[in-house]
């Protein structure tokens, strides 16, 4: 008995100094650029896919209290370390890559936001039994770097108003709602943080979460060819390179967009590719042709080919104008300013009249950017749908005085 415990301790022993050995030695060695993350099984038989703890943690022994090999403030890095350079092929064994920052575009880690107020985010929740999630700026708000799979978000799921629900999720977006919905939001270039309201119950219209092409047989522009899958945040929101990494990690587009999207103060910079993400799913040559609404074309492309230099131009208007009783560029009615404002005539976006994420108020996601259209001689702005590709408008745009006008 007292020779078994004596091995029992000799074993326990020699063990230990195998361990530290290997410590020893993974810590003397440089690590790859691309290190193997081998899955290595833990008592409880689930394997650890980053492999060993000392790749992203300091051993027992560090003269630091960090646990980390880099601060808290700096975790973003220690996870590029490993996952953004050359984007070489991934496997079951070497880290998936991201593209390396250019400075350009936009970025869900920190340094890479057009607003400074994002950087310092931090939301922690109660999730009883004296435990809490702590949502903060770096790639663990949004992955559990412990979990089963690599690559996999995190599982815990969020409603419309930023409350903690008790299943997994059961799309992106309620991942996403954890820091983009509710009175904890976090902050935006512009505009109300909160976005779970746009995606609630009682909205009039919204890009809904789960909605399917074949959902919606009513909007002819649809790409039904394109749009096959279930809307989610990543249909928009994605690595614009296709050969990329998938998700809302870096864009060379603003906003983590898959594509450029802009607003009339953006024309000069985006030219023609202004509207390009919408027309991912939106077929142009349906939009151009009026099949969804009767002056999408007139509105996209101006009515009346150019700007006037003055109240008194003669310059011609189009077919479509001269429908809405316009004759002349003096029909536009000026502004209370009693001067033809900028833009008249011009072309427009598709973000002058929609909000991309939805409307609380009303139909086909009509919600008029305030710093183009504002309001009529009676009032407004507003929209009143009356069917299918129709409505009246009360505003006043790029000079003209909306009353009532039927579309």
């Amino acid at each position: 008995m007292r020779q078994d415990l004596l091995f029992k301790r000799i074993q326990s022993l020699a063990v230990g100094l195998a361990m530290g050995l290997v410590m020893n030695s993974t810590r003397a060695q440089t690590r790859p650029a691309t290190p193997v993350l081998a899955k290595v099984p833990t008592k409880s038989g689930i394997p650890m896919t980053h492999g060993t703890c000392v790749i992203c943690h300091k051993n027992h022994h560090a003269s630091s209290s960090a646990i980390l090999k880099l601060s808290r403030a700096a975790a973003d890095r220690l996870c590029l370390s490993c996952h953004e350079g050359m984007n070489g092929a991934p496997s079951a064994d070497f880290a998936p890559k991201l593209p390396a920052w250019s400075g350009q575009g936009s970025g869900h880690m920190a340094g890479r936001f057009s607003s400074r107020r994002a950087e310092t985010y931090a939301r922690t929740i109660p999730a009883g039994q004296s435990r809490v999630i702590r949502l903060i700026q770096d790639c663990s708000g949004c992955h559990d770097p412990h979990g089963k799979e690599r690559g996999k978000l995190r599982m815990t799921a969020f409603d419309t108003r930023g409350q903690l629900l008790d299943r997994r999720p059961q799309s992106v977006a309620e991942v996403c709602f954890g820091c983009h919905a509710g009175s904890e939001a976090a902050p935006l270039t512009s505009g109300n943080p909160d976005m779970g309201q746009l995606f609630g119950k009682g909205v009039s219209s919204a890009h809904r979460i789960g909605a399917t092409a074949a959902g919606r047989p009513e909007l002819p522009s649809l790409r039904t060819s394109a749009f096959q899958g279930r809307l989610d945040c990543t249909s928009c929101h994605d690595n614009p390179d296709p050969a990329g990494a998938r998700g809302p990690h870096v864009s060379t587009n603003a906003a983590l967009l898959k594509a450029s999207f802009g607003h009339e103060k953006d024309m000069g910079r985006l030219g023609d590719r202004v509207n390009e993400l919408c027309f991912l799913c939106h077929d142009k040559q349906s939009i151009l042709g009026n099949q969804s609404f009767a002056f999408h074309s007139q509105h996209m492309a101006g009515f009346t080919g150019g700007s006037p230099s003055a109240a008194g131009s003669t310059q011609p208007v189009s077919e479509a104008a001269a429908a809405l009783g316009i004759r002349s560029p003096r029909d536009f009615r000026p502004g209370r300013s009693g001067a033809f404002q900028p833009g008249y005539g011009e072309p427009t976006t598709c973000a002058t009249c929609h909000n991309s994420h939805g409307s609380l108020r009303q139909s086909s996601l009509i919600e008029f950017d305030r710093s183009v259209v504002s309001p009529s001689s009676v009032g407004g702005p507003s929209f009143q749908r009356s069917g299918l590709g129709h409505g009246t408008c009360t505003l006043s745009c790029h000079g003209y005085d909306h009353v009532q006008t039927r579309y």
